[in-house]
């Protein structure tokens, strides 16, 4: 009998990663089959003569998201989708919302078919009265879970994830940079913690600039268009001159707001959108926003799939958001006492 083969020599002869050498030759589930090919090709090729059997059961990596009405959600997915088929990881990718398949049934799916991995984005983690359980669950029974987005931080469970606080500091700055002293901020709901994250970034940068942060100044609405669009009244009445959202779409909903309320942006108001989607380029004017990394955080997710150490249960790999001025920000004009307007 050949002795088995170095991982390495196999890895760089197929062009793969040591994993998936490794997902082949112990007959794992999750490999395409034209990468199990070219595997066992070099094997073969190598006189390796205990060629393993594939098992009938095949498992794929589930990319359980939100609704894809918001475009952060399947450009996220997609592009973990795309870096694990170029590691020869075969997924599929899951919108759960409550109308159709909820995220408990996805995992409870991929738990019955004994997946090759999971992935959750904004998942339901990110309500305390969820918390982590169901993902510890899955990760002791053997399946690799990662989670992306919507924490901070994890319990055993890997998490990648943008650093929402990072982003809120920013876009505050960037804005007290152009002359605005009262900014305000649009958050989500506050159970969930990716907004308590938001408006923790936000009260700390205003505080550390010793802007005003009076509750008139933060709004809580929905990461919607509607959202956005209904959350912003409360801003213009307090009279606050930039603004601070939480994704693009409340954003792009925030504008329509301000110009129903008759005012311009960003001459009476700017505002800064986060995600980074496409959609902020193609906006009128086009959307200063906060870009997610993500084809970065697509390969820190491949890694911790492919590298499940107990170790790394706890591993939280943070991401800075890039800032993307477009021009839905301005320096603030002021009325001086004279009648003239400076900048």
């Amino acid at each position: 009998m050949t002795s088995r083969p170095k991982l390495q020599e196999v890895s760089d002869l197929a062009g793969v990663s040591l994993a998936t050498v490794s997902r082949v030759l112990n007959a794992k589930p999750g490999v395409a089959s034209e990468t199990r090919a070219k595997v066992l090709s070099v094997l073969a090729d190598l006189g390796y003569q205990d060629i393993p059997v594939r098992p009938e059961q095949t498992g794929v990596v589930g990319i359980v998201t939100p609704e894809m009405d918001n475009p952060i959600f399947p450009l996220i997915a997609q592009t973990i989708e795309a870096r694990l088929a170029r590691q020869g990881l075969l997924s599929m990718i899951c919108p759960a919302t409550s109308d159709t398949v909820n995220e408990q049934e996805y995992l409870d799916h991929f738990a019955a078919t004994h997946a090759a991995g999971i992935v959750i984005v904004n998942g339901r983690y990110a309500d305390p009265d969820v918390g982590f359980g169901p993902y510890q669950k899955l990760a002791a029974s053997g399946i690799p879970v990662v989670l992306v987005n919507g924490a901070s931080e994890t319990d055993n469970v890997p998490l990648v994830a943008i650093d929402l606080e990072a982003g809120a500091r920013m876009a505050v700055q960037h804005l007290a940079a152009m002359g605005h002293r009262r900014i305000g901020v649009m958050v989500g709901p506050q159970r969930y913690s990716s907004s308590r994250l938001l408006k923790t970034g936000y009260l700390a940068e205003m505080d550390h600039l010793g802007l005003d942060t009076g509750d008139d100044l933060t709004s809580e609405t929905l990461f919607t268009l509607e959202g956005g669009r209904a959350g912003v009244a409360k801003l213009i009445e307090a009279g606050a001159t930039g603004i601070v959202t939480g994704s693009d779409l409340m954003a792009i909903g925030a504008i329509n707001g301000i110009r129903a309320w008759g005012r311009s942006v960003p001459e009476d108001v700017s505002v800064v959108g986060f995600d980074g989607t496409s959609l902020a380029s193609v906006t009128n004017p086009k959307l200063t926003s906060l870009r997610q990394p993500v084809e970065r955080m697509a390969a820190s997710v491949a890694w911790l799939l492919e590298n499940t150490n107990p170790d790394l249960a706890d591993t939280v790999h943070m991401f800075q958001p890039e800032l993307m001025i477009g021009r839905s920000t301005g320096r603030v004009v002021v009325e001086t006492p004279s009648g003239f307007k400076a900048s």
